[in-house]
This record gives structure tokens, sequence and C-alpha cells, in this order.
């Protein structure tokens, strides 16, 4: 039996073609022929088949000559996409991982002119999800950044029949996506998953090729009482998230005040970082577990998340970690006691002032009701033998002493007109 092996490597070339051996000449009898395609860690992968005519297979299915087309992750592990013979012509491929093998066998008995077709490695941020329902608001989309919310259609009041939505969650490649579903309330009851679903999938695999589902809900969430059940950790930097409905769902008048309808989910990048080397936020009560060949919990890690979802309203952290937003109040309560310290200063101020104007206002009362009665004094009939007023001043003259002089320069004068001496 004759073997070939075939390399096609991104760093070389990021496309090209492969064929079958002589092609467009028939193939060899007894062939094993390995073509190998691999691609950098955040390259994906896609495969066009031009040309396929192989041996027709037999009623039990591709026996004779085929290929073998699997995918291999970035770990190494290798799943089968599909095995191919006859002349109809496989459909376009789209590996998410960036190491694809196609396996090509032959018997000796009949042979064919084999296949051609090509390649092309590309970015993985260059890949979109899938498409979503048209015209249908808050259905699917890209969603990128260090962490936000993704709602059903209509949420909280409704959502629509007929929707297939699909949003594509990415982060930078040295991070993982944290999803934390917060309400949800999609029809009915476990049982009536037909009617509306929502999945979590891998991002690195296929939908059409190869799914591989990480959650899968329906009916109410608390029906999914686990932590586990209620969080996904991403294995890369992508995950896909999928509303799928076949009828709708509208929230009741008796409804209101108990749950929303459709779904809402807090989404997250995170890093899993020891504690001092975080130079972002490190989420105190939320740890992961660092696997190895030896061990599944090697080395325990904190969640590191961006400084920007601190006190953001929503607890970004793993499930009942709120050290995020747990301190969210004390900058608040310190400002309202600076406010309240000057408003009280204020007031104080404010008080003193007020009874400084108010003894001011009532010496001048005083002063005006003193000058008022004088005046007063000075027209009353009793007043009108009485010498002016000099200065400002007045003397009071008694009755006995009315012949007296009256000295203006001073009061000793006066005592010593009277004969009194000191």
């Amino acid at each position: 039996m004759a073997k070939c092996i075939f390399q096609f490597h991104s760093h070389q070339n990021t496309k090209g073609n492969f064929s079958s051996p002589k092609f467009p000449s028939n193939y060899s009898e007894d062939l094993v022929c390995i073509y190998n395609f691999q691609g950098k860690d955040h390259e994906t992968l896609k495969l066009n088949f031009h040309v396929f005519e192989l041996e027709p297979p037999f009623k039990k299915g591709c026996l004779t000559d085929y290929i073998d087309v699997s995918t291999i992750t970035i770990i190494g592990s290798k799943f089968l996409v599909g095995r191919y013979c006859g002349r109809d012509v496989p459909g376009s491929m789209l590996f998410m991982n960036p190491h694809a093998e196609i396996i090509f066998k032959t018997n000796h008995v009949i042979h064919s002119q084999g296949f051609h077709g090509s390649y092309y490695f590309q970015d993985e941020i260059m890949i979109p999800p899938p498409k979503s329902t048209t015209n249908v608001s808050n259905c699917g989309g890209i969603v990128s950044g260090v962490g936000g919310v993704i709602m059903s259609p209509g949420y909280p009041y409704y959502f629509p029949k007929d929707v297939d939505c699909f949003w594509l969650l990415r982060v930078d490649y040295h991070m993982k996506i944290y999803v934390r579903v917060l309400k949800m309330q999609l029809y009915g009851s476990i049982a009536n998953c037909a009617e509306a679903e929502l999945a979590i999938y891998d991002g690195y695999y296929s939908i059409s090729l190869n799914p591989k589902v990480l959650q899968k809900y329906c009916g109410d969430l608390r029906y999914y009482k686990n932590v586990e059940e209620q969080t996904t950790i991403s294995a890369r930097n992508r995950l896909l998230l999928r509303f799928k409905t076949t009828a709708s769902q509208i929230m009741k008048g008796e409804d209101l005040d108990k749950s929303a309808v459709g779904f809402k989910i807090i989404w997250t990048a995170v890093d899993f970082k020891t504690e001092g080397t975080c130079q972002e936020f490190v989420c105190r009560d939320s740890q992961y577990c660092i696997s190895s060949t030896e061990n599944p919990c090697a080395e325990i890690r904190n969640y590191c998340i961006d400084k920007s979802l601190v006190c953001n309203g929503y607890a970004n952290c793993g499930n009942e970690d709120y050290s995020d937003e747990d301190k969210c109040n004390i900058p608040l309560l310190a400002g309202c006691g600076a406010a309240g310290g000057v408003l009280l200063l204020s007031f104080l101020i404010g008080f003193c002032l007020y009874r400084r104007h108010n003894a001011v206002r009532s010496t001048l009362s005083q002063s005006q009701s003193l000058n008022m009665q004088l005046r007063q004094l000075e027209h009353s009939p009793s007043y009108s033998g009485r010498p002016p007023v000099t200065g400002g001043h007045f003397y009071y003259q008694h009755p006995d002493n009315y012949n007296c002089t009256v000295h203006t320069d001073s009061g000793y004068d006066l005592l010593h007109s009277k004969g009194v001496t000191r």
C-alpha cells in the first residue's frame, strides 16, 4: 500500500490548492494519503472542493474509495466532520480551529479522476456569526469589548415568533468570556423547548458542521438552580449565543410584578491571574482552577476583569461575588457627608449673620426711638422755657435754680457759681 503526506502551513501560504495524486489523471490503487492543514492559533480554515469524482458508494456507505475530513482543536482533539465518496461534491467547509486533516484511501478495484480543491487560512476576527432573522430589532450581531448585557428581542415585555438570533461574543485573544444568566422566562416549561430555546456554543466550532453546545435553556430560570447551570466560561475568546423561537410570548397583566419575558444575560471578558499580577481589578471571591495533564486543579487563580466594570451597576465577577460593586456606596456616602457638612456650615454662617443683622437693627431701632423721644420732648409745652440744645446735649435745670447762669464750657463753672467748692 502506497503512502503520501501533504503539508499546508499558513506561515508559508495563507491560501492555495490541493488535489488527489496525479490529478486530473486517475489516482493510483491502494493509496493512503494524508493532507495536513496547519494554521496559527487564532486562525480559521476554509476548504472548498471544486472537482470530486471517486468510486461510487456501496449501499452501506463509503467503504472503498473515500476521504475522511476531520477538524483538530488547538489542544489536539480530533473530530470527524464526514466521510465522502462518489460524485457528490462536498459543500464548503469552515473550520473555526486552525488545524484540519483529510485522509484519502483507495482500493485496487476502480480508479477515478479524484478531487481538486482550495484552502484559505483567515484570522478568526474576520469570521462573522451566522445570519440572524432580519427586520427584528435586537436580534443578534457582533458583541465585543470588556463586558456588557445581552437581552432578547422585546425584553422585558415579549419576544416574537419565528426568530433565529445569533450573537457572537468576542474578546482579546488572551481573554476568556464569563456569562451569567440574570433573568429568563421563555415559553412554558422545559417541555416547551421547541417553542423557545436559548443555547450557548463554543465559538470555535462550526454551527453547521460540528457544533459544541455548552449550555441550553428553556422554560424558566428557576429550573436551573446550580451555579454551573446558570454560568458559562468559554475555552477561548469566542462564544456564540443562539435564541430560536417558533412561538411568541407576551407578558400578561397578572405577570407584570412577577418576572420579565425573554432573557437578560451579563457577560464579562476575564483573565485568570495570581494575586499581585492582575493590573486591572481582582475579583476577591472568584477563583478558577488551572488544569494540567496530571492534576485537574493544579493552580488556583482569581478572576481579573477590566477596571471600567467596577461600580457599573452589575456584578461582573463570579456568581455571588459582588466585590466589584460592594464598595460603590462609600464614595457616595462620603460625598453626601461632605455636602452635608458644607450645608451645615453654610447654615451656621447664615444664622450668625442673621443674628448679627438683627442685633444691628435692634441697636439702630433703639437709637431711633431715643431720638424720637428727644424730638417729642423738645416740642412739648413743659420744654418751652428750657435752653436750646447745644452740641446735641442739654442740661437739666432744677426749678429752684432758674436764675442761675448756665455755662456750657464746663460743669465746674456751674458748681462754682453756686458757691460749691471741690
